[in-house]
């Protein structure tokens, strides 16, 4: 395989920038993803890739369920604080408003453009990551006239 152009073509892919958060046995956790996309009209269903080596996984088996929050653009700052390692920063959701969501009470950020709720319905190994598969239970809009911030628009990248 071309490894350049591999790397080269995924990182033209365009993609949003997500926080997918969960709670579980009291804590509440918080993650950058940008693998993400709807699978499902009816039932309304996502999928997000989760880091096998992250704690939002090991969370999101045991939570059963997650939101998925659209940052707005202009929260690269906000994206980048999610998307830091567990290991260096545990309490990532710490001083971020949320509000717990209708049916788990897993945090919703307050301040997101949008957020959907989701129980899981199967995972899957997928390499380096777990593909999650969430029926959506419940949605709120935040901000009605914003625009999502892009993996472009931060400057991040985030490919292989």
């Amino acid at each position: 395989m071309n490894d350049a152009a591999k790397t080269t073509v995924l990182q033209l892919f365009p993609y949003g920038l997500y926080a997918v958060t969960v709670k579980h046995g009291g804590e509440e956790h918080g993650m950058t993803a940008n693998w993400v996309v709807q699978t499902s009209f009816e039932p309304p269903m996502v999928a997000v890739a989760v880091e096998n080596t992250s704690r939002t996984i090991e969370l999101i088996r045991d939570a059963r369920h997650f939101t998925i929050n659209l940052f707005l653009q202009g929260q690269r700052e906000l994206a980048a604080k999610l998307g830091r390692s567990s290991a260096s920063a545990p309490q990532k959701l710490r001083g971020i408003k949320t509000k717990p969501a209708p049916v788990s009470g897993a945090p919703i950020l307050a301040d997101a453009l949008g957020w959907v709720e989701c129980r899981v319905v199967a995972t899957l190994p997928s390499g380096d990551h777990t593909l999650v598969l969430g029926q959506v239970l419940e949605a709120g809009v935040e901000h009605d006239a914003a625009q999502p911030l892009t993996l472009q628009e931060a400057g991040l990248k985030y490919s292989g």
